[in-house]
């Protein structure tokens, strides 16, 4: 990093409103980048006499990284956009209590039971990626189970080839979830912090079908001991590709939990009445893909009371014939 006037600005801004001693720590490794980040320490250790630096030996071949305060790991050197994020994380460090947050935040963090560990992709000149860095700064410091790892692209960028990272910023919770561009920290943290077999919000399955993680959604359900109850409406949603995606979602379920995917259909089917033509057909095909022969007599009830056209008759047709064939006992 080249620390120019307005790098050094910034920093001197920042100096004047902190009041307590900083520590940062950096772990340097055998990777030869390892130089950069002491370098970038022991500068802003000079132009802060408040910072004091703590160089850390590591005979690995792990990335160097920089600590700027409990569950934040930085690997690489916050420049020009990241600078004053990595600078407020170090102030909140100094804090003797956790920083404000909103109560719904703070009410999600304090639930976590075991740890999670977030990885943030990130480059120089990404203005979304210095507003996510200071919409996570408060999270790590509220609660000693959730740590944030910064990888920058630019500095390491062996890294975000392995993974596919082809746009910044990118969010991702281990192998299953990622989260690209303008990250929606409360959506994330909802699935980060919900309890083991807990249900996500509307908002956060509508977000995680849009972004094409229908499987994944599926394997959260499927780990849930009781129906998500706004899975019904999120079927049934307005857009096409949400449906779809709730569809496949439902599929995936009967599969591996076929009570599980059977317990949304009696909601579901409520919602048939003054529904769109193009939901009913959804609710139809719906209950082909999960039902169990109880349903026969619900299909045929309703296409003797309702005058459907050949489009949603054929649906239901197709939805009889597959209940029909179903190898499942009859539900009591």
């Amino acid at each position: 990093m080249r620390w120019g006037e307005r790098e050094k600005e910034i920093v001197r801004a920042w100096s004047a409103h902190v009041t307590a001693s900083v520590h940062l720590s950096v772990e340097k490794t055998l990777d030869a980048r390892s130089a950069k980040l002491e370098d970038f320490a022991r500068e802003l250790a000079r132009l802060v006499p408040k910072v004091s630096v703590e160089v850390l030996e590591r005979e690995s071949d792990d990335l160097p990284a920089l600590l700027p305060g409990a569950g934040w790991i930085f690997h690489g050197v916050p420049d020009a956009a990241e600078l004053r994020p990595f600078l407020e994380i170090l102030a909140l460090s100094t804090q003797p209590t956790p920083p404000p947050l909103d109560r719904d935040l703070l009410s999600m963090v304090a639930s976590l039971e075991s740890p999670r560990e977030l990885t943030l992709y990130v480059t120089p000149h990404c203005p979304h990626c210095a507003h996510t860095l200071f919409d996570l700064a408060p999270l790590p410091l509220a609660s000693p189970r959730l740590l944030v790892r910064v990888i920058d692209a630019d500095s390491f960028p062996e890294q975000a080839r392995s993974l596919g990272i082809r746009a910044v910023p990118t969010l991702l919770l281990g192998e299953t979830f990622r989260w690209t561009g303008q990250v929606r920290i409360r959506e994330v943290l909802e699935v980060v912090c919900r309890e083991e077999g807990g249900a996500l919000s509307a908002a956060a399955t509508i977000r995680l079908l849009k972004e094409g993680k229908a499987e994944d959604v599926a394997r959260l359900m499927a780990r849930s001991d009781r129906a998500w109850q706004d899975f019904p409406r999120i079927l049934t949603h307005p857009e096409w590709s949400v449906r779809l995606g709730a569809l496949v979602v439902l599929e995936e379920l009967a599969e591996a939990r076929p009570d599980l995917a059977r317990s949304h259909l009696s909601p579901l089917w409520d919602r048939m009445d003054g529904a769109h033509l193009s939901v009913q057909g959804d609710i139809l095909y719906a209950i082909g893909l999960a039902g169990d022969r109880s349903w026969i007599s619900v299909l045929e009830r309703w296409l003797e009371e309702n005058d459907p056209g050949p489009d949603l008759l054929e649906v239901a047709r197709e939805a009889l014939e597959k209940l029909d064939t179903d190898p499942q006992v009859d539900s009591p």
